[in-house]
Formats: structure tokens, sequence, C-alpha cells
């Protein structure tokens, strides 16, 4: 059963995740400081210098990828393959409210600053809607597996 369709949608999730993980999320454009680059080892100045220590977005990121990559296995336990999607959709939610919070952060540190966030940044609310998916399709082969226990 590995070769269904969630696979592939859970794959995508994890390679998504992945490209996050190693990818700027957002860039700060300051008058006074210059240009600083958030991604997963922190806020990087111009430099090369690290200013801020981003490790909570690393290791949520962290963890969505490997739950993903994870859940793939969980092939033979539909229910338990399920809640762990659904936890890691909620990680996923997480993921975005603590993105605001280092924005909200970083920019209220840097004072007069311009934000832009990359096409990365909208990568987990793909992540979001390619685990629903998943969810549907193992919930479809639930359904059929247990139609055919009771034509047992």
């Amino acid at each position: 059963m590995i070769q269904r369709i969630q696979t592939v949608y859970l794959l995508v999730v994890a390679l998504l995740s992945g490209i996050v993980l190693f990818f700027p999320v957002a860039d700060f454009y300051s008058l006074q400081n210059g240009i600083f680059e958030l991604s997963y080892k922190g806020l990087i100045g111009e430099s090369g210098v690290q200013i801020t220590s981003v490790w909570t977005l690393t290791l949520l990121i962290s963890v969505i990828l490997l739950l993903s990559f994870v859940s793939i296995f969980f092939y033979k336990k539909r229910i338990l393959q399920i809640r762990l999607i659904v936890f890691n959709i909620v990680l996923m939610f997480g993921y975005y409210a603590l993105l605001a919070y280092w924005i909200f952060k970083i920019k209220s540190s840097l004072g007069e600053t311009e934000i832009s966030l990359s096409l990365i940044a909208s990568f987990p609310l793909v992540n979001i809607i390619l685990s629903y998916l998943a969810i549907r399709a193992i919930g479809k082969d639930e359904a059929l597996v247990r139609s055919l226990d009771r034509l047992r």
C-alpha cells in the first residue's frame, strides 16, 4: 500500500518542508542597519554574521519534515497515520504563528524596516493542503478496507 497517492502527497510535504528548512524565508531592508535575511541559521546580516537565533523555527520545521516522512511508513495503521498528519497540520499552523512572532520581534528591534517574504514562506500552506488531501485519501482506503471486512 506504500504506492498510494497519499504517499506522493506526504513525500511532497516532506520535500517542501526540506526546502523551507534550508532556504531563506524573509528579507528585512533597513535604511539604518542594512539588509538582513531570515533562514534556519537565524537572522543573518550583510556581512554573514548571525544577529538572532531562531532555533524554534528550525526545530519546528524539522519536526514537520520528520513527521511527514515517518507517517508514510504507517500505511498499515491508517488511523494512526491520519492522527500523525493532523498533528503535522497543527504544527504547520504553529509554524506560521511562530514565524509571525519572529517577524514582529525582529521588525521592532530593527526599527524602520521593510519586510519581504519569499515564495518559500507559502510552502507550509501548500503542505497543509497536501496533508488534507492525504487524509482524505487515507480515509477512502480505510472505508474500502472496512467495507471489504463486512463482506467476509
